[in-house]
């Protein structure tokens, strides 16, 4: 066989498998616009889902004198009141929330958040695991994006001493893809509160840390020891924030933390964790 010949079948060898890898390239490109316009599409959808259910929810303002909470449950058990009795300055409280109305259409609702000048305004809901809320909307409806919810193990009324509440990740900051703004100190100190409104009274969630966990081997305690415990579990998350915060936390607060995914690591979990105080 002459140089010539061999050199033909090397070019054509060499052809074949240029194209080949165009090919793969070119199918490479479709896949992933396939892909990111489904994503796009279905994050659109959530957005759209949100928005809506949002801008029909009946909200009361909070202006300064406008209400006052009603009084936390005694530790002798003594009834505190009823949440429309008029407090000793004549005013009556009322949710932020209507949450009559929402309860008919969403039975799992157990409070409402809000981060002011993000996409955090949702319902909160809670199922009877962790699960089903992971893949369905407050009305029931299977999505990828979910819902926000609490942990199962807790009290719906939001009177335990931690609570869990969590939420999807999502690159355009809807659902709690915004919390990841947390990382940054400035971010922290322009929005240092989240707002969690129940049906028996209005919190603000005022912010200690916010740091990263591996979700396989650990996750927010529910529960504590006793004092010691819970105060030294503070103390931690607040060595490990990436946030500084000067918020003290006594051993009679109640916190709560805000989990999403994270993606430094395999099982990174972003938590965000407040102490509840009601106004």
């Amino acid at each position: 066989m002459d140089n010539n010949t061999e050199t033909k079948k090397k070019k054509k060898k060499s052809s074949k498998l240029l194209y080949v890898l165009m090919g793969i390239s070119v199918a490479a490109v479709i896949t992933f616009g396939v892909l990111l316009g489904i994503e796009l599409y279905t994050n659109w959808k959530s957005q759209s889902y949100y928005s809506q259910l949002s801008s029909g929810v009946v909200t009361r303002p909070r202006e300064p004198g406008y209400s006052r909470p009603s009084p936390p449950p005694s530790e002798d058990g003594a009834d505190p009141g009823e949440a429309n009795e008029p407090d000793e300055d004549g005013f009556v409280w009322e949710p932020y929330v209507d949450f009559e109305e929402l309860r008919e259409r969403y039975p799992g609702i157990v409070g409402w958040i809000k981060l002011e000048g993000t996409a955090i305004d949702y319902p909160i809901m809670q199922g009877s695991d962790n699960y089903y809320y992971l893949g369905h909307l407050p009305d029931g409806a299977v999505h990828r994006s979910g819902s926000i919810f609490l942990d199962y193990r807790n009290s719906p009324d939001f009177l335990d001493k931690s609570m869990l509440i969590y939420g999807h990740e999502s690159r355009t900051q809807d659902m709690f893809g915004a919390l990841k703004n947390y990382r940054r100190q400035e971010f922290y100190e322009a929005n240092p509160v989240i707002y969690i409104y129940t049906p028996e009274r209005d919190y603000e969630l005022v912010l200690i840390a916010g740091y990263l966990v591996d979700s396989g081997v650990e996750v927010p305690p529910l529960k504590f020891k006793d004092e010691d415990d819970f105060i030294k579990h503070i103390e931690g998350i607040k060595r490990r924030s990436f946030f500084t915060s000067s918020v003290e936390v006594d051993p009679d607060d109640r916190i709560v933390s805000l989990a999403t995914c994270a993606y430094d690591y395999t099982n990174a979990r972003w938590i965000i964790v407040g102490k509840l105080v009601e106004f």
